[in-house]
C-alpha cells in the first residue's frame, strides 16, 4: 500500500478533525497497515512552523574499530551513512544538516548495531529497541515554535481548530 495509509490518516487528522491516534486506530481496525505517524507529526509541525534547519554533529569515541556508520536519522533504518575518523582526536564524526524535528538513530560499528550511552536515549519502543535520538532546532526557530513542534510531535498530539484552519489554508494554496 505504500504511503496510502499515512495519507488517509493525515487527511483524517488535518481535515476530518480526528485526533491522530484515533485516526490511526480506526484505519487499523479496517485494514492491517503501518502508517508512519512520526512522519505525519513532523509534516504537521513543518506546515505550522515552517522548515528551518540545523547542523548536528554525531560522534563515536574509539580507535578500536574499522568502520562506523549511522542509520535512522532522516535516511531511514535501511540506509547507512559512514562517519569519518579523526586520528588526532581518536573520534569518528558526522556533520549533517537536518530539518527541525526529533530523529532516532543507531550506530553500526564494524557491522554491529550499537547505541551511544553518552548521547540521549529513547525509552524502549514497541519492539523493545532503545535508540539514540537528537532534537534539532534550526537558527530560525524561536521558543514558541519549539514548544509547538514539541507538542505536535508528542505521543498524544492534537490540533486546535485554528491550527486545522491554517493547515487547510496551506493545502488550498498548493492545491491549485
Amino acid at each position: 500500500m505504500g504511503r496510502a495509509p499515512a495519507v488517509a490518516v493525515a487527511y483524517m487528522f488535518w481535515i476530518l478533525n480526528y485526533r491522530l491516534n484515533e485516526a490511526c486506530h480506526l484505519l487499523l481496525s479496517k485494514r492491517p497497515c503501518f502508517p508512519k505517524l512520526e512522519a505525519i507529526k513532523n509534516a504537521t509541525a513543518d506546515i505550522l512552523t515552517g522548515i528551518s534547519k540545523g547542523t548536528v554533529t554525531l560522534t563515536w569515541q574509539g580507535s578500536n574499530c574499522s568502520t562506523v556508520e549511522v542509520s535512522g536519522l532522516d535516511i531511514g533504518w535501511g540506509q547507512r551513512i559512514p562517519l569519518t575518523y579523526d586520528k588526532e582526536k581518536g573520534v569518528w564524526s558526522l556533520k549533517r544538516e537536518l530539518a527541525d524535528g526529533r530523529y532516532e538513530y543507531k550506530y553500526v560499528v564494524d557491522g554491529e548495531w550499537k547505541r551511544n550511552e553518552n548521547e540521549a536515549l529513547t525509552s524502549p519502543n514497541g519492539d523493545g529497541h532503545v535508540n539514540n535520538y537528537i532534537e534539532v532546532y534550526g537558527k530560525g526557530s524561536n521558543k514558541e515554535e519549539r514548544e509547538l513542534r514539541t507538542r505536535l510531535t508528542s505521543e498524544k498530539c492534537d490540533l486546535t481548530e485554528e491550527e486545522r484552519l491554517m493547515i487547510r489554508d496551506f493545502l488550498e494554496q498548493y492545491g491549485e
